[in-house]
């Protein structure tokens, strides 16, 4: 059975600390693929990249690596988007592969998780990564409030932080600062001639 790594997001825009998380976890845990899953309409927070451009910045960012994948599952569900709900519909999808989740730390503890036991029942593993400023008290918090089977896919892992924010990105460019070696290239080339994130200063 094929492992997968669900890797999803409203990627806007997709940058380095996406990527070395995904490759990471692709490699630690000896992983087939990672599928980058950008989400049309997220349930908790604003976007502020139409979705077909985060679709095209994501394309880009991966396209060099043969361990990542791109799937447009849910862009194509009508929002708000939840992750409970986007996982059956990748199950049917990939129905011989072994599906596992990537998340941060500070993703799991400081957002809603909509039933957070059916999301984790659909997974072989939960892999979280360590972040600043999250302790391991409050994630031990989040798993006591699941039964012991489940709290048991969660694996932390702790990798080398590189702390880069999507709100911090956007920020910068609105002020004209270049983003050189925080995004790939490309995803720098495109957005410039897009004219994306400009006068964008909001979280």
């Amino acid at each position: 059975m094929q492992r997968i790594g669900i890797f999803g997001g409203t990627f806007d825009p997709i940058h380095i600390g996406h990527l070395y998380v995904a490759n990471a976890v692709l490699e630690q845990e000896q992983l087939e693929r990672v599928l980058f899953v950008p989400v049309g309409e997220p349930a908790h927070r604003s976007t502020h990249a139409p979705a077909g451009d985060r679709k095209a910045m994501v394309g880009l960012a991966i396209e060099n690596n043969a361990g990542f994948a791109f799937d447009d599952t849910a862009l194509r569900q009508a929002g708000p988007v939840y992750t409970a709900d986007t996982l059956p519909l990748l199950k049917e999808r990939y129905p011989d592969a072994a599906l596992s989740f990537i998340a941060g730390a500070d993703s799991l503890v400081r957002s809603t998780w909509r039933r957070l036991h059916e999301v984790v029942a659909a997974l072989e593993r939960f892999y979280v990564v360590a972040r600043e400023h999250t302790a391991g008290e409050e994630l031990q918090a989040v798993l006591a409030r699941l039964p012991s089977d489940l709290a048991r896919r969660f694996v932390v892992l702790n990798l080398p932080l590189v702390d880069v924010s999507a709100s911090a990105i956007r920020a910068s460019i609105s002020q004209g600062r270049t983003m050189r070696y925080l995004l790939p290239d490309s995803v720098v080339q495109y957005i410039e001639a897009r004219g994306l994130y400009r006068g964008n200063t909001s979280s």
